[in-house]
């Protein structure tokens, strides 16, 4: 499990690198579950499929995204990586830290397409944080050249800053710029990340023939049921009636 120094890690820097959290059992577990859903992707409700390479649309996805595809095949919520991520962010977030959201990212060979810098706070919609932990699970060796995790170490601190919004009208862009306090976290197989929402990160392109796959896992206090938290439901009364907020 982990140290207290990686808890004060991850508390300092917003983010903490874990090069062998998982087995390549528990690795092989996951995409035998998500390889079928990506070979199959042109075939999945529209609603749950995307490609963020920008122009995607047109030919096969350069940036395949399913969103939560562990409700298309609950199975993956039973998986050994489920389990352990899951003990992760317990360790991280507390005891209560309960499956919040997933999706999966396979970027293919030889793509030229970056995620660009962002926090996914910036995806809610919200102005109140809910402390999730959201934990990144590259499905092979994550390498500079195929599209590794980079974190701005500290950015959590900051609050949410100023993000574009794509043509797409989904993928959201911080500007970032050269940066001392840029981080760049190569795993061998079975390693993972995890961090807060509100820390800036980026993936690169994949650069190499193969590709590159990513299961993401938030898990935070409040679940599933994040949208009945209180502060949540006001923001919703506010914008609806025209309310000021605090």
């Amino acid at each position: 499990m982990l140290s207290t120094e990686d808890i004060r890690h991850f508390s300092d820097d917003g983010f903490l690198a874990l090069p062998e959290w998982l087995s390549p059992g528990a690795i092989a577990e996951v995409r035998e579950l998500l390889d079928p859903m990506f070979a199959s992707f042109g075939e999945l409700p529209a609603a749950r499929v995307r490609d963020l390479a920008p122009g995607g649309g047109a030919g096969p996805p350069r940036s395949a995204e399913i969103d939560r595809p562990s409700a298309l095949n609950r199975r993956l919520r039973s998986t050994e990586a489920f389990a352990r991520c899951q003990a992760l962010a317990r360790s991280l977030g507390g005891r209560s830290a309960r499956y919040t959201y997933d999706h999966a990212i396979y970027k293919a060979p030889f793509n030229r397409s970056a995620t660009h810098w962002h926090q996914d706070h910036a995806y809610t919609g919200h102005r109140h944080l809910l402390r999730t932990v959201h934990v990144w699970i590259p499905l092979q060796p994550a390498t500079l050249q195929n599209g590794c995790m980079h974190f701005v170490r500290g950015s959590h601190v900051q609050g949410l800053v100023a993000h574009t919004r794509a043509a797409d009208g989904h993928v959201r862009t911080a500007a970032v710029g050269h940066r001392p306090d840029r981080v760049v976290c190569p795993l061998p197989l079975g390693g993972v990340t995890v961090h807060s929402p509100l820390t800036l990160h980026y993936t690169g392109p994949n650069e190499t023939p193969d590709v590159r796959r990513a299961w993401i896992v938030h898990f935070g206090p409040w679940g599933r049921l994040a949208k009945l938290h209180p502060a949540i439901l006001y923001e919703r009364c506010a914008a609806r009636f025209g309310l000021e907020q605090a």
